[in-house]
């Protein structure tokens, strides 16, 4: 790794946290509502890989 990149993309990071501060009550309610929503689609997903496996099972015999 370029030492110039490694450079970049600290000052790139600090910028962005200067930018954007954000307060933890406000973070910690999107970390949540962010969470419940990747355990939803985590559901979604499992249940379609289920479906998937028996379609597959079906169509192999």
């Amino acid at each position: 790794m370029n030492e110039t990149t490694l450079a970049s993309w600290v000052s790139r990071a600090k910028w962005a946290e200067k930018s954007a501060p954000e307060d933890k009550d406000a973070l910690i309610a999107r970390l949540t509502a962010e969470n419940a929503a990747l355990k939803e689609e985590n559901k979604e997903l499992g249940m379609e890989r289920d479906v998937l496996k028996r379609r597959m099972v079906l169509w192999v015999k």
